[in-house]
């Protein structure tokens, strides 16, 4: 399974290869819109509003324009404090936001993911993003929004995470592994 973007389609065929070098196959890819990422339009709508209206926004904004044009090492922190803005104002809105997809909306979506629990055993591939993760491994662990939308800015690029689901039980067994990567190659989402 996958949530449809490019990106997430070319990983798994990937470990489809990688899988058939050792004689073994998974099934092909099929998009489920639980692992489906929050679309980039709620980013760009509420910058907009937010560069205008909150002086915080709008100083970390220039912090992160004069970063990303002279390569700053720090530029991915002040990335990830833009971000953590605009999602946090995502989420106050609730279902008030309409220009996109509400946080509300978006939660439901991902955590639907959990009626793929059954009483017969299975294993699933899902092929995902930063946020599905964050909201289907905060879902599982019961965490706060906070807590949840905080797992993002500690999520590595190609990490494997493992959730067992059987009926209405949860259990998260490994986090953001990445036994496949060396040191050097390890990098946040």
């Amino acid at each position: 399974l996958h949530g449809g973007l490019k990106r997430q389609a070319e990983t798994l065929e990937l470990i489809q290869d990688a899988f058939k070098k050792t004689g073994q196959s998974i099934a092909d890819g099929e998009i489920h819109p639980a692992f489906a990422e929050f679309d980039l339009k709620i980013f760009y709508t509420l910058a907009a509003e937010m560069r205008h209206g909150n002086a915080e926004f709008a100083e970390v904004l220039k912090a992160w324009n004069k970063a990303r044009h002279s390569d700053a090492p720090d530029k991915g922190d002040i990335f990830k404090r833009l971000m953590g803005l605009v999602i946090g104002e995502w989420t106050k809105r609730g279902e008030d936001f309409t220009a996109a997809e509400s946080f509300p909306a978006f939660q439901r979506r991902v955590h639907s993911v959990f009626e793929l629990a059954s009483d017969t055993p299975r294993r699933i591939l899902a092929v995902t993003s930063g946020g599905p993760i964050s909201l289907i491994i905060g879902g599982t662990l019961g965490l706060s929004t906070a807590q949840t939308l905080g797992l993002i800015r500690r999520i590595y690029n190609t990490s494997v995470h493992h959730i067992a689901l059987k009926a209405e039980r949860r259990d998260l067994v490994s986090f953001n592994a990445v036994p496949h990567l060396a040191l050097d190659e390890r990098t946040l989402v």
